[in-house]
């Protein structure tokens, strides 16, 4: 599963795994996801049941990330901050190729400004630093069997500690706000990091190579810089060895880079022990040395960084492809697609009637209709009726109130009423409004009861026609405020 898709998903699945109850994610927008996507898809809640991996699993369950993640995002802007991709900051990897850039030209410098001391740190100390790193992943390829598990398996404790302290504030800022929001987050950073390991671990390498290719490139840059400014010798000078010793340290180090440039390297003791710098002078002209040490750490740095680096982009590219659900997403997967359901059905339910007076018979058929859609756990909370012309309280009511505390909110007329644009429209919009402002967003129902027009023209014949009369009018009139209308008679329980 790539990058991207895959921790959109795990912080879906962190979300509803600790919101059980949809105070983050409202299950109503969690059920809707799940059938906008069976409906795109073309697939049956059946079918992925009864599919236990595969493509069209994963097809699944990334678009139905992809559907709720912007919303979670837009509702909780933290969420936005949380891009825990980047591990790493994202003026790091420049910097420190620029730094690498300007300690290899440093490095340059430090055998002075008129001398190249050929056995001296900066290019020697440079090789030899390589030659240690690249016989250490010789070691773990080796260790790890070959393949790709030569590379490191992303189990670096660097990488959590990197980690946590950089998404510890934004953990605390979130769980100050929203608690339950605070410890999906925690849950999902954690998840995260054990399945990114492995591509941030081969970023950095990556990043590391490159910048060791950058500091060679500087060292470079520097000597050949200083070269057209100043007039150089080369030479060498040791405690311990003589010119036998050097003649053959010569041959070894700078032996694949005269056979490539076609410079001759001295040919016999006497010729490097003229190169060797006494109180009676030596050394020699620099030009040639100036490009075997070039050559050489190209040979020796650049090339084999490049190659290490490219080797790792091409690592990274295979992990970003790879369209394999992991294991542990499976059972998420076939209950968040196959209407196993992940959220436990339930919480508060506040009720709001509008110029209706509720009676103990009305209240207990909502509490039936309600069991259906929230759960037989749900908690009905009776808010204080809304009058005619209390109308301009109403969105002060509802923010104070019924979206504060409930999971989700039941608005209340009597069919007996005709719809009115400046008094139930004006509730309407208050309400429907509201449940948008609210952090989360809560479900809006709107039920309109048939029971007090039923008993009131229980003798007319036309009563059935009446009813639907009605039913049309209420219906076209809340569809204009982007809600839906339940009609139910409240007072009517099947036997």
């Amino acid at each position: 599963m790539r990058p991207d898709d895959l921790r959109a998903v795990l912080l879906l699945r962190a979300i509803e795994e600790t919101d059980r109850t949809g105070t983050v994610l409202p299950l109503s927008d969690r059920e809707h996801a799940t059938r906008e996507t069976l409906r795109r898809l073309d697939l049956s809640a059946e079918k992925l049941r009864a599919e236990r991996s595969g493509a069209d699993l994963e097809r699944a369950i990334v678009e139905r990330s992809k559907q709720l993640v912007p919303a979670l995002q837009q509702r909780y802007p933290i969420l936005r901050e949380f891009s825990l991709q980047e591990v790493l900051p994202r003026w790091l990897p420049i910097t420190l190729l620029f730094g690498a850039f300007f300690v290899g030209c440093a490095l340059s410098a430090l055998d002075g400004t008129r001398r190249i001391n050929i056995l001296a740190f900066p290019f020697l100390g440079l090789i030899l630093w390589n030659l240690f790193v690249y016989a250490f992943l010789l070691v773990a390829w080796i260790r790890g069997a070959g393949g790709d598990r030569g590379e490191v398996t992303g189990r670096e404790p660097w990488l959590g500690k990197l980690l946590s302290r950089r998404i510890a504030p934004l953990l605390s800022r979130t769980e100050q706000v929203h608690s339950a929001l605070g410890a999906a987050l925690a849950d999902f950073a954690n998840q995260w990091l054990r399945h990114a390991q492995p591509i941030l671990a081969t970023r950095a390498r990556r990043l590391f190579h490159l910048a060791a290719a950058v500091m060679a490139l500087g060292l470079i840059a520097g000597i050949y810089v200083r070269g057209l400014a100043f007039r150089f010798e080369a030479g060498w000078e040791s405690t311990f060895l003589g010119a036998a010793q050097v003649r053959y340290l010569l041959a070894l180090l700078f032996g694949p880079a005269a056979s490539l440039s076609g410079i001759t390297l001295p040919e016999t003791t006497e010729q490097v022990a003229a190169l060797q710098w006494t109180h009676d002078g030596g050394g020699g002209d620099a030009a040639p040395w100036l490009h075997l040490i070039a050559l050489s750490l190209v040979l020796y740095v650049v090339a084999p960084r490049i190659v290490l680096a490219g080797m790792a982009s091409i690592r990274m590219l295979r992990l970003r492809r790879s369209r394999s659900i992991p294991d542990e997403l499976l059972e998420y997967a076939h209950a968040a697609l196959g209407g196993a359901g992940l959220a436990r059905r339930g919480g508060v339910v506040s009720v709001t009637p509008y110029a209706y007076t509720t009676s103990a018979e009305s209240l207990a058929g909502l509490e039936r209709m309600l069991e259906g859609r929230i759960g037989e756990d749900a908690r009905l909370d009776l808010r204080t009726m809304l009058r005619y012309g209390d109308e301009e309280t109403a969105a002060s009511v509802f923010d104070a109130g019924a979206h504060r505390i409930a999971d989700a909110h039941v608005l209340l007329f009597s069919l007996s009423a005709t719809p009115e644009a400046e008094n139930h429209g004006v509730v309407l919009a208050a309400a429907r409004d509201s449940a948008e402002r609210a952090t989360p967003r809560t479900e809006l129902l709107v039920v309109v009861d048939e029971s007090p027009y039923r008993q009131r023209l229980a003798s007319d014949s036309s009563l059935e026609s009446r009813i639907a009369e009605r039913r049309d009018l209420w219906d076209r009139f809340v569809a204009g405020y982007g809600l839906k209308a339940v009609f139910v008679d409240l007072t009517h329980r099947d036997e």
